[in-house]
């Protein structure tokens, strides 16, 4: 008799642990993600892209629009990384709710792209200038900024090329510098001997940066 009850004891202690056992391995929650992959040239879409995800889920290739998806994600912060031949790598992150869909956008930037540093990258200003009077000589004493205005590229060499307006004549001087980081702005300042004359006005006349 006792050992017919320990018999039914024991099998609804087993079938109390496997059901235990089974809630625990099934809490495991997912999300999604969605994204699309660009051209940071052109802005358009890129097709056959490659996609993984860190920690690994799967291995995609874009669709025609550029665009990917990805079910059924277990929750978390994933790396998406995009390969495709021609273009450098490019990777973003994300984080993977419950029952939610992750966005990604992902810039790649063609190899064969050309980073180097163009005229268009150096801005130069007249900030201030002011006539100076040594004896019967004339200066202009003038303050300026020059600007790596550029996304790119560091400028390497660079040129500002300046007019001097005055009552009689226009006088010009140029200026060159080096190694401006891309978002760099540096103030500078030059004096111009003009003679007898007196300026009315300084100006850039133009730059030049080497590329």
């Amino acid at each position: 008799m006792y050992s017919r009850i320990n018999a039914v004891l024991s099998i609804m202690i087993i079938f109390l642990l496997i059901s235990c056992s089974q809630d625990t391995v099934n809490t495991e929650v997912y999300g999604d993600i969605e994204g699309v992959v660009i051209d940071a040239k052109t802005d358009e879409p890129i097709r056959s892209a490659s996609i993984a995800t860190s920690p690994g889920t799967v291995a995609i290739l874009t669709e025609d629009d550029g665009s990917f998806y990805i079910d059924d994600v277990p929750t978390g912060n994933y790396n998406i990384t995009a390969r495709k031949d021609g273009y450098s790598n490019a990777s973003v992150s994300v984080a993977v709710r419950e029952s939610r869909v992750a966005t990604a956008s992902i810039t790649m930037r063609p190899t064969d792209e050309d980073t180097s540093a163009s005229t268009d990258d150096l801005e130069a200003n007249v900030t201030s200038w002011f006539n100076r009077a040594d004896g019967d000589s004339m200066f202009v004493d003038v303050e300026y900024s020059v600007s790596n205005i550029g996304a790119d590229a560091d400028i390497d060499d660079y040129e500002v090329y300046f007019e001097i307006k005055t009552d009689s004549v226009s006088f010009f001087y140029d200026v060159a510098g080096t190694d401006l980081k891309k978002g760099q702005k540096r103030f500078r300042e030059f004096s111009k001997y003009i003679y007898t004359a007196t300026a009315t006005d300084v100006v850039v006349l133009e730059t030049w940066v080497k590329e």
